[in-house]
Order: C-alpha cells, then sequence, then structure tokens
C-alpha cells in the first residue's frame, strides 16, 4: 500500500511540474538584464526548444551586439547564461516567455 501510495505521489508531483506552455518558437523578451559595466541590454532571445533559446536582436544601450544562451526555469521565466556582448562583457539577466 506504501509503494502505491509513493508512485501515486510521484506522479503526481512529476505532472504538476512539467510546463504547460510549449515556448518552442516563441520569443522570450529581455527584462532586467545588464553587462557587467552595468549597461541596460534589451532585446530578445529565440527559443529553439522547450527549455533552451539564444540572442536574437539583442543589444546593449550603446549599440553592442548580443549573444548567448536562456534556459527557462518556470513557466515563463528563463535566465541568461554564457551571454556576451560583441566587446566581451558578460551579461546577466532574465527574459519572459511571450505568445
Amino acid at each position: 500500500m506504501a509503494r502505491i501510495i509513493f508512485f501515486l505521489c510521484l506522479a503526481l508531483s512529476l505532472n504538476a511540474s512539467a510546463f504547460t506552455l510549449n515556448a518552442e518558437g516563441k520569443y522570450c523578451q529581455i527584462e532586467g538584464a545588464y553587462t557587467s559595466d552595468g549597461e541596460s541590454v534589451y532585446g530578445e532571445f529565440y527559443m529553439y526548444s522547450n527549455d533552451y533559446g539564444e540572442a536574437d536582436g539583442a543589444y546593449t544601450d550603446g549599440g553592442d551586439s548580443v549573444s548567448g544562451e536562456c534556459y527557462r526555469y518556470s513557466e515563463r521565466y528563463c535566465e541568461l547564461e554564457g551571454a556576451y556582448t560583441s566587446e566581451g562583457e558578460s551579461v546577466s539577466g532574465e527574459c519572459y516567455i511571450y505568445d
């Protein structure tokens, strides 16, 4: 009986943690992202899969292009990882998936 309850709880928890929004093919709008020098970053990331995206038209206040990746951590929230400017500055922040 304990095993049945355990597997039932496990199945429910796995189902509850799955994202209902399919992010593949959508864009993730950058919000609150900055370079290591404090310059604001704008633009979008394109979601190539349900969990992963790449910079697509991202840029800084000064006009430098931004490259890098984002990884999804919740229904609409992604974090920028391995992102940097064309001048080599690191970029950190987040983006939000929109329809």
